[in-house]
């Protein structure tokens, strides 16, 4: 499955798909970026020159968190990227986190009020000015290395690359080059790729409409395993924290991301049987037998 904390509280959740309007003018990219862009046009022209990485932080109501992450992109090796701080929170918390703008390469993009982190991505990628775009979630803060060791991969590696990720959680795969859909069929059986762990170019990730579902970032990175190779650093370059407070672990979040992750399979199975159709058979076989041993366990 995705990410699950991030920003999205129980209530918001409950309400996005309560009211299906309103979960329509949140996820729908096709609507709301072109006014977003008009926007945050003055704000864009400030950044003199075009950064080589874009980075994207949806955040809300994380002051602390939020400085831990940009002292994180402050402290890389790799100096020419842009921080995309995408900023949903109260007025008090809005002051905290606007003060941390203390370097012209960190600029703030608006983003509709309690909109989805699906959405804020979206923005964020769609205004980037990076060749490349990773994400970083505001309670997630990368090693000092991160981005140099990234683009390394980029520069040092023929064939069509799409995308590289580091070690965050356990990992199906050895270091080095995954073919294609290796990556896309792996993802489809069970999420191994933090959101934060992820990197691309920023064309690629333009071309794919990941805004629909909640699970944003898996559901791009399942995208781009079908059309391009991947590439595993075996090294610990992200760090997520899980004992924020407010990350997503009750019973209704859990069964919600449950019917999104389901959601987002059919319909990837649906728009390309050939990659996922081997993945799904597997993964319902996988189930019936594991319901079959624990019955004879019983």
């Amino acid at each position: 499955m995705g990410s699950l904390g991030h920003e999205e509280s129980p209530s918001s959740i409950k309400n996005e798909t309560a009211d299906p309007s309103s979960q329509s003018k949140y996820m729908d990219r096709n609507r709301h970026p072109l006014t977003v862009l008009s926007q945050n046009q003055a704000n864009t022209s400030q950044h003199n020159g075009a950064p080589e990485v874009s980075i994207i932080m949806p955040t809300k109501d994380r002051a602390v968190l939020v400085k831990r992450a940009t002292d994180s992109v402050l402290n890389q090796s790799f100096e020419d990227w842009e921080l995309i701080i995408l900023d949903d929170s109260s007025v008090q918390n809005k002051k905290k986190i606007a003060e941390l703008r203390t370097d012209s390469r960190i600029r703030f993009l608006s983003r509709p009020s309690n909109s989805s982190v699906a959405l804020a991505r979206t923005i964020g990628v769609d205004n980037a000015l990076g060749k490349f775009s990773t994400f970083l979630d505001s309670d997630d803060y990368y090693s000092p290395k991160r981005l140099e060791k990234h683009l390394q991969v980029w520069s040092g590696t023929k064939g069509r690359l799409g995308l590289s990720w580091d070690v965050c959680m356990n990992q199906p795969f050895r270091p080095g080059i995954v073919a294609r859909p290796r990556v896309a069929r792996q993802l489809f059986l069970g999420n191994f790729l933090h959101a934060s762990a992820g990197f691309t170019r920023t064309e690629y990730a333009r071309g794919i409409d990941f805004s629909w579902n909640i699970l944003s970032d898996w559901l791009l990175f399942m995208r781009l395993g079908e059309k391009f190779d991947g590439y595993f650093i075996n090294e610990p370059l992200t760090f997520r924290d899980l004992g924020a407070e407010d990350r997503v672990a009750n019973q209704f979040a859990l069964r919600f991301f449950y019917t999104q992750s389901l959601s987002l399979r059919r319909r990837l199975l649906r728009s390309n049987p050939k990659v996922y159709f081997l993945p799904w058979v597997a993964r319902d076989l996988s189930r019936v037998i594991n319901k079959v041993k624990g019955r004879v366990r019983a």
